[in-house]
């Protein structure tokens, strides 16, 4: 069972080659107790996948069966080592490394976690290689230092037995603003509405932290659709609360700002949806040159019910850990 991965000896990015499709080079993947195959090829040490396999020479399925600890990504092509790591692997016991930043909704069930790349290196790389496995336009990178990981982690009702079913990513320190750098639910929990909690998360972080920013572009096929959804909810829940338009019939003008403001997504990912919705018609420029829109609650409605989406919020303020990201209050100097 490899549970070491050396940065000098598998230190390889790989960039999407947009000429050439790479193919999956690592076949089904074992999980703790699920099986499931691959979708996209992930840079494994060459003990894995081979020499040849490091290069991406399109060699196809190189191995036929992967096998994962479910606790730290440790990994192997053997089944008997692969079981043997597992009984005696110490996070069964110990837990998801880092620290419990939120817990949603009053049992506890469902939980995220932060891992610091820098503290958890190995755990964050491992998590990293077999996140690859299910990402088609993300590369690879040993140097976790950076990030920050949110581990989006699952407690059995009956034993407590804590399972990790996916996660996002988050650059400690983003020019672009961006509150997210890559995101995965992994395949057996999809569907589920997961994606959007860990979007959630990421948005009220965004908030505490008082960063106006979105995830890292480009966002895959899949992201995008997630994500549309995502914003389209939150920007529905906010137009749909908006006093202002109930005058005239549920009709009214609006900036584009403070749609942003209220929801706290970029103004030009909420203008994006705002016209995909159809529910909006431009109008200008108002006051201090701020983009504005002519809304229609009746089109926001009837799109709602068309996306058979539900308003309430995916995430709780309230079961972030106290104080959780937020800025320090500024003490007004006392007057002279």
């Amino acid at each position: 069972m490899n549970n070491s991965t050396s940065a000098s000896s598998t230190g390889v990015s790989i960039k999407d080659n947009k000429d050439k499709t790479i193919e999956r080079n690592i076949d089904k993947v074992v999980f703790g107790d699920v099986i499931f195959k691959s979708w996209y090829p992930s840079w494994y040490p060459k003990e894995i996948i081979g020499e040849k396999g490091l290069l991406g020479d399109g060699r196809g399925i190189v191995v036929q069966t992967l096998y994962v600890c479910k606790w730290c990504f440790g990994y192997g092509k053997n089944v008997e080592e692969w079981a043997r790591h597992c009984r005696g692997c110490l996070r069964a016991t110990a837990g998801p490394p880092g620290r419990k930043i939120y817990t949603h909704g009053q049992t506890g069930t469902w939980s995220v976690w932060e891992v610091d790349g820098e503290v958890d290196t190995l755990f964050c790389q491992n998590l990293s290689l077999f996140a690859k496995l299910f990402l088609d336009n993300k590369s690879v990178f040993f140097d976790v230092f950076g990030f920050n990981y949110f581990l989006l982690v699952h407690a059995c009702p009956k034993t407590g037995a804590q399972q990790i079913v996916g996660f996002f990513s988050k650059e400690k320190m983003s020019w672009d603003n961006n509150n997210l750098a890559c995101i995965l639910v992994f395949p057996p929990w999809q569907r589920k509405g997961l994606g959007a909690m860990l979007m959630g998360v990421s948005y009220e972080i965004s908030r505490r932290e008082e960063i106006l920013g979105g995830p890292e572009k480009p966002i895959s096929d899949l992201g995008k659709k997630g994500y549309r959804r995502f914003w389209g909810a939150e920007i529905a829940r906010y137009v749909l609360a908006l006093k202002e338009t109930d005058r005239k019939k549920g009709k009214g003008m609006v900036t584009v700002e403070d749609v942003s403001k209220g929801t706290w997504i970029h103004p030009d990912d909420c203008l994006g949806v705002l016209r995909e919705m159809g529910v909006v018609e431009k109008a200008g420029k108002g006051k201090g040159d701020k983009e504005r829109v002519l809304l229609d609650k009746g089109k926001v409605r009837k799109w709602v019910e068309e996306q058979k989406l539900d308003l309430k919020k995916v995430v709780d303020a309230e079961g972030f850990l106290e104080g959780y990201a937020m800025k320090p209050a500024v003490e007004e100097e006392s007057a002279a």
